[in-house]
């Protein structure tokens, strides 16, 4: 074996490992992306719901009134019976 076989040798083993780095990089880079969009949708998720809930709590506040004002008068009905 003569020093250039042998430089040859760890060229292409280095030209093999900087391959099947790429490779593995690219792999993780690929599932990295696809759970970064998989949090983007479960966050868009969240706070459409949250949107949601909020909504619905605010026409609850917004009916107090209107509750209050009818149990007023069925308290007022009920007195004017006793």
């Amino acid at each position: 074996m003569t020093d250039e076989g042998i430089l040859e040798g760890f060229k292409r083993l280095h030209e093999v490992m900087a391959a099947g780095f790429d490779g593995v990089e690219k792999r993780l880079g690929d599932r990295i992306d696809g759970v970064i969009g998989r949090v983007d949708r479960f966050e868009s998720s969240m706070n459409r719901r949250f949107v949601g809930l909020e909504q619905r709590m605010m026409r609850r506040f917004d009916d107090r009134d209107t509750r209050l004002d009818d149990h007023e008068r069925r308290i007022t009905t009920l007195e004017a019976q006793h």
